[in-house]
């Protein structure tokens, strides 16, 4: 599951943007925030929602937000945060 979770730049860039914006997001937002492809971040997406790490919720447009009661995300953010990497 850490492997797959962590398995490319893009997915580390993914969890911290849904990390610092904290709430549900677009694919639009994350493409604006990490400037990844877009079909790189729906493969990314589609990895982590897999393992659990991010939830996905259909509203008018497919939302994403990061999966905080999940022991590895709450644990890896942490430490993102400790290190500044993610941003308080």
């Amino acid at each position: 599951m850490v492997e797959k979770g962590l398995g490319s730049v893009g997915k580390v860039k993914i969890i911290k943007a849904l990390a610092e914006e904290n709430k549900m997001a677009t694919i639009y937002f994350l493409h604006q925030k990490t400037r990844l492809k877009r079909d790189d971040i729906k493969n990314n997406l589609r990895d982590l929602v897999q393992i659990g790490w991010v939830n996905q919720s259909r509203y008018a447009n497919m939302m994403y937000s990061i999966n905080s009661e999940n022991t590895y995300v709450s644990r890896l953010v942490g430490y993102m945060r400790e290190v500044g990497y993610v941003s308080p």
